[in-house]
C-alpha cells in the first residue's frame, strides 16, 4: 500500500533545510568564505568554520570547538566525535552551485524534505540526512552531490547506495526525468571546509546504470522467513551468491516490542557498513542543560527500534544500581527478584560492603567483545549474542569498588535469568546476534558477492527516540545498630530507596553533579533515622506514639480535674460538707486516673529509653545519572573452524532439509529462501512513490 503525503512536509523535516538557506544568505553576503582553488578553476572551497555551532557538547564530553583543532593530530576515531555536527554542512553544495550556474528555471527540492526525522522512511534516507549524500529533484531534473573528488568515479563507488534514491524519483508518477547530474565534494572537518567540484557528470535517464552489479538479496524471502518467528542462528551465502538466514523457531522474538522484521537487520546493516567514521554505540553523556542527559547515537541508530532497544538497556543500568524503573521510576527491584533470587542493587552491595568510594562516579557500559561467529568461510553461525556488563571510570587513579565489580560480574554471570525479568536484555541479546551476522558478512568480504546494499531500500517504520532524558537523582538508605554485620539478606530487606529527581527542578541547568549529590544528601538527613531502622525499632517507635496518643486522651481529663480541684479549693467552705466532699471525690477520681495512666507512661518512657539510647548508624548512597558500545571492530573476531560444531549443526541441516514455501523447513530449524526471486528490476516502482510537490515551495 502507497504511503500517503501531505502536500507540504513538515516544519520539522525542513528545519535543517530552513537552516541551511539561512547559512547560504550569509556565504553569499560574505564571499571571503567562497574561495577559488587555485589548481583547479572547477574546484569551490566553502569554509563553513563561522557557521558550526562550537559549543555544542560531544559524546566525548569535550565541544566541537576543541574537538576541530585536534583533528590532524588523530585518527579518523575522533571524526566520528563530530560527525552529526559537521557532516550535515554538505546541504550548502546545491546553493553555493546555484551562486555559480544561475538558479534553475524550475527550483528542486531536497529529497530529504519528504522523510521527517521519525517518520516511515526507507533506510538510505539517514545517509542523505546526514550529509553523506544530497540529492535535489524537479520534474525533469535530477542532481546528486556524492563524496569524492571525482563525479564520475564516485559515482561507480556509490553507486550501490546512490541508485535507490535515484530510482525512486525516476519511478514516481510526479516526474518525467530526463537527466541526472553528479558532483562530487569532499568534507574537510578540521578545516571546516567543503570542496565542490563544479563540473558534472551527466546522464540522461535511459543511459545511467542502476542496476545492482552484484548478486541481488531477496528480501522478501527473508521477511517471509522472519514472519515464522525465529532465533537467527547463522547466513550463508552458497555457491550461487545467493544470501541465506538459517534460525530455530522460538517463541516470537522481539525488538522494542515488535516481531523482528526485515527492517531491523537493515537498520543493523547500516550502522555496520555505512556509518562513515561515527561507528555504532549509544550512551548517555553531558548535556548543556546538567540536569539532563545528551542521548547520543552512533552509526544512525537514532529514531529506530533497534536504537531504542540499547537506548533501553542503557538505562537499566540505573535499575541495577538504584532498583528503580528507569522510565516510571517505581520500585521494581522485587519484580527483579522474582527471576534473578539473589539480586542485589549496587547501592545494596555497597551497603554490605560498609567501605566509601568517596564520590568516584562510575559509568556502566556494555561490550560487544564476547559476541562472535564461528564460519567454514560460507557460513557464518553465531556463537554467543550476550553484551558483557563492565565499568567506564570517570575519575582517575580509583579501583572499581568491589560492590561495582560484584554487580557487573552478577549480571553477566546470570544473564538469562535477567532477560527473564527484563525483555529489554532478551531483545539486546538479539540485536547482538543480528550483528554478529552482519559483522561477519563484512569481514568475509559478502558485498563483493550479493548486492547487500539492497537493504538500504527497506522501508523503516515510524519511530522516535529521545535526544535528551531527565538524570535520575536517587538514594538508597538505612540505619542499624552499631555493631550490626550486614549481610545480603538483611540489606534487601531494610534498604528505602527515594526518587527525587523532582528537586532537579529547583537547580539551574548549570547546577553541577556534585551539588546535585549535596542536594541528596541534605534530602537524606530529612528522614527520619526510625523510618530506616529494623522492624523492631520502628516498632517500638509505633508503640511510644500509641502510649502518646492513650495519654492524649486522658490528659484532658486530668487537666479539666486539676482545674476543677483548684477552683473549689479556692472558694471552699470547710464547714460545707457537700462541698468538702465534692472536693474529695474530684481527687480520688484524680489519683484514680494518675493510677491508671501509670502502666502506659511507664511502658512509653521504657520504650522511648530504649529508643534515645539506641546506637544507630545512618548510611546512604546518592547516585545521580554508561553506554553500549556496538563499534564491529570491538565484536569478537571471526574464528575459522570448518569443524565446530554450529558449523556442522548447519551442514547437518543442509542435508536433511524440506522444502515448505519460500523457505526450508527440518524439525525446528528454518532457512530462507533461495534468493530466486531478487530484487525488483530498476524498472520497477518502489514500495512509495514521490509525493508532488510544488517545486520550490515546498
Amino acid at each position: 500500500m502507497q504511503n500517503q503525503f501531505s502536500e507540504n512536509p513538515s516544519r520539522r523535516a525542513l528545519s535543517q533545510a530552513i537552516l541551511a538557506a539561512v547559512a547560504i544568505t550569509f556565504i553569499l553576503l560574505n564571499p571571503a568564505l567562497l574561495s577559488q582553488d587555485s589548481n583547479s578553476g572547477s574546484t569551490v572551497a566553502i569554509q563553513y568554520g563561522d557557521l558550526v555551532d562550537k559549543s555544542a557538547i560531544t559524546h566525548s564530553g569535550e565541544t566541537v570547538g576543541e574537538i576541530i583543532p585536534k583533528l590532524p593530530r588523530y585518527t579518523d576515531e575522533l571524526k566520528g566525535v563530530v560527525q552529526q555536527y559537521l557532516e550535515p554542512f554538505s546541504i550548502l553544495c546545491h546553493d553555493v552551485l546555484l551562486s555559480r550556474i544561475g538558479p534553475d528555471s524550475l527550483p528542486l527540492l531536497n529529497i530529504i524534505a519528504h522523510y521527517p526525522v521519525g517518520s516511515e522512511q526507507p533506510a538510505w534516507a539517514a545517509l542523505f540526512r546526514e550529509g553523506h549524500y544530497q540529492l535535489y529533484y524537479n520534474k525533469d531534473l535530477i542532481r546528486l552531490f556524492i563524496k569524492g573528488s571525482d563525479p564520475a568515479s564516485s559515482f561507480e563507488i556509490h553507486q550501490s547506495v546512490v541508485r535507490h534514491a535515484i530510482r525512486e524519483v525516476i519511478n514516481s508518477e510526479h516526474t518525467s526525468i530526463k537527466n541526472v547530474e553528479i558532483y562530487a565534494f569532499e568534507n574537510d572537518y578540521a578545516k571546516s571546509e567543503i570542496r565542490l567540484n563544479t563540473i558534472p557528470t551527466r546522464f540522461d535517464v535511459d543511459s545511467i546504470d542502476l542496476a545492482p552489479r552484484r548478486k541481488p538479496m531477496d528480501l522478501a524471502g527473508i521477511e517471509e522467513f522472519l514472519d515464522q518467528g525465529v532465533i537467527l542462528k547463522a547466513v550463508e551465502v552458497d555457491e550461487n551468491s545467493d544470501l541465506l538466514f538459517y534460525g530455530k523457531k522460538a517463541q516470537p522474538q522481539t525488538i522494542a516490542g515488535y516481531p523482528i522484521s526485515l527492517s531491523d537487520i537493515a537498520v543493523i546493516y547500516r550502522s555496520v557498513f555505512h556509518y562513515g567514521y561515527n561507528a555504532p554505540y549509544i550512551s548517555l553523556d553531558n548535556h548543556e542543560d546538567n540536569r539532563y542527559a545528551k542521548v547520543n547515537f552512533g552509526g544512525h541508530l537514532e529514531n529506530t527500534r533497534a536504537g531504542y532497544v540499547v537506548l533501553e538497556a542503557d538505562k537499566l543500568f540505573k535499575s541495577l544500581s538504584t532498583g528503580l524503573d528507569p522510565n516510571t521510576h517505581e520500585l521494581i527491584k522485587a519484580r527483579i527478584t522474582e527471576h534473578v533470587p539473589d539480586f542485589l542493587t549496587e547501592d545494596e552491595r555497597q551497603l554490605v560492603e560498609q567501605g566509601g568510594m568517596g564520590r568516584t562516579r562510575i559509568r556502566y557500559w556494555f561490550y560487544p567483545d564476547s559476541i562472535g561467529t564461528v564460519t567454514d568461510g560460507n557460513t557464518g553461525a553465531v556463537l554467543t549474542d550476550q553484551f558483557l556488563a563492565d565499568a567506564e571510570r570517570m575519575d582517575a587513579n580509583v579501583d572499581l569498588s568491589r560492590a561495582v565489580r560484584e554487580t557487573i560480574d552478577h549480571l553477566n554471570d546470570n544473564f538469562s535469568q535477567y532477560e527473564n525479568a527484563e525483555n529489554t536484555y532478551r531483545e539486546l541479546s538479539n540485536i547482538g546476534g543480528i550483528m554478529a551476522l552482519v559483522i561477519w558478512e563484512r569481514e568475509m568480504n559478502m558485498n563483493e558477492r550479493v548486492e547487500l546494499d539492497d537493504l538500504l531500500s527497506v522501508r523503516l517504520p515510524a519511530f522516535s527516540t529521545p535526544d535528551k532524558t531527565k538524570k535520575m537523582l536517587a538514594v538508597t538508605a538505612m540505619a542499624y545498630p552499631d555493631g550490626e554485620v550486614l549481610t545480603d539478606q538483611s540489606v534487601r530487606e531494610r534498604t528505602s530507596v527515594y526518587h527525587i529527581s523532582h528537586l532537579l527542578d529547583q537547580c539551574s541547568a548549570s547546577t553541577t553533579d556534585d551539588e546535585f549529590l549535596e542536594i541528596a544528601n541534605a534530602f537524606t538527613s530529612g528522614i527520619d533515622i526510625y523510618d530506616l531502622a529494623p522492624l523492631a525499632y520502628k516498632e517500638m517507635r509505633a508503640d511510644v506514639e500509641r502510649y502518646d496518643s492513650l495519654l492524649a486522651l486522658s490528659e484532658s481529663e486530668v487537666q479539666a480535674l486539676v482545674a476543677e480541684i483548684d477552683s473549689i479549693r479556692k472558694t471552699l467552705d470547710r464547714s460545707d460538707s457537700d462541698a468538702v466532699n465534692r472536693l474529695n471525690e474530684l481527687i480520688d477520681r484524680y489519683n484514680i486516673l494518675l493510677e491508671s495512666r501509670e502502666p502506659y507512661l511507664s511502658a512509653r518512657n521504657e520504650l522511648a529509653d530504649q529508643l534515645n539510647n539506641a546506637q544507630l548508624t545512618r548510611r546512604s548512597i546518592a547516585s545521580v545519572g554508561g553506554g553500549i558500545s556496538l563499534r564491529p571492530s570491538d565484536f569478537k573476531r571471526v574464528t575459522h573452524n570448518a569443524g565446530a560444531p554450529r558449523v556442522k549443526e548447519i551442514s547437518d541441516f543442509k542435508s536433511r532439509v524440506e522444502t515448505a514455501g519460500g523457505h526450508a523447513v527440518k524439525g525446528d530449524w528454518i532457512r530462507s529462501g533461495s534468493g530466486s526471486r531478487g530484487s525488483p528490476p530498476p524498472d520497477t516502482p518502489p514500495p512509495t512513490g514521490l509525493p508532488h510537490h510544488p517545486y520550490g515551495h515546498p
